[in-house]
């Protein structure tokens, strides 16, 4: 018991420095008393599975994380991880449907916390399909699931389209950067090491702190000879129970300008009329 005891204070050591928070503050934090958060990490005490979880809200900790420490303290995890296609996920698909669909004529994908694409709507497909070659995706898919920072910044995905680059991937390994610095065993840590070490931009670009910009930043396309600029927003599940849900990344692009809106309904009206595509769902 000793061992397991030592491995679940080890994992909530590290979360709290990672959040930047002392014993006292997570006492305070949680109304659990230093002296007892110091016995648990430190493995002179049990946890309950109730202590585990009030330690894991008072840190906000994702629900994956919370398994971790729940499985290291010798309990079963508590959150689920379920593929999209489970019956009992019918509600969140159906929502994640709709929002495709309603979004059309405008690019709409979601992603999972490895940055794969599970879901598209036609838009997004066009804009893909513009770009490139539907044999020169697989090299940036995972398991047949194109990988989104992988396509942006991949020299024979999107990058050539890009127009303003240097700025663009900035702000995605800034965003990877982040994400990383909040989880350091996330995809996204592993995905800003793998790109930075990539000819990710002309020059040698300092990816270790954020660069001041303007309030949007468009995403500026070459595409089909005509000049796109579209900004984005991302939308997640804020009450999901589920792991899948909670690490889903809803990412709506918008027109920035009355050329790119005119050529995106154009090519809606040109192309066909399916729902959102799934390049997978589980």
């Amino acid at each position: 018991m000793g061992r397991v005891k030592s491995q679940f204070g080890s994992i909530l050591s590290e979360w709290r420095s990672i959040r930047s928070t002392s014993q006292l503050d997570l006492a305070l934090a949680t109304g659990i008393s230093q002296r007892h958060i110091s016995f648990v990490e430190s493995g002179r005490a049990q946890p309950s599975r109730e202590l585990i979880l009030k330690l894991a809200g008072g840190l906000d900790l994702p629900l994956r994380t919370r398994n971790d420490l729940l499985l290291a303290a010798g309990y079963a995890p508590v959150y689920r991880e379920g593929p999209l296609d489970l019956a009992e996920m019918r509600p969140a698909r159906e929502a994640l449907d709709r929002i495709l669909k309603h979004h059309e004529p405008y690019p709409a994908i979601v992603t999972n916390a490895a940055w794969n694409i599970v879901m598209k709507n036609q838009a997004a497909s066009r804009i893909i399909a513009f770009c490139m070659k539907r044999n020169g995706r697989l090299q940036f898919a995972t398991d047949f699931r194109l990988n989104f920072m992988r396509l942006m910044f991949g020299k024979d995905g999107l990058r050539p389209h890009i127009l303003n680059w240097n700025e663009t991937s900035s702000a995605l390994m800034n965003r990877l950067r982040r994400e990383g610095i909040a989880n350091p065993k996330s995809p996204s840590a592993e995905l800003f090491r793998e790109l930075r070490k990539s000819e990710v931009a002309p020059g040698d670009r300092d990816f270790t702190r954020d660069e001041p910009l303007d309030p949007v930043l468009p995403l500026e396309l070459l595409v089909d000879s005509t000049h796109l600029r579209l900004f984005t927003m991302f939308t997640t599940f804020g009450t999901s129970q589920d792991i899948a849900l909670q690490e889903l990344r809803i990412d709506m692009s918008f027109p920035a300008d009355e050329p790119t809106r005119h050529f995106l309904t154009i090519a809606a009206e040109n192309g066909n009329s399916k729902g959102p595509q799934d390049v997978a769902t589980k």
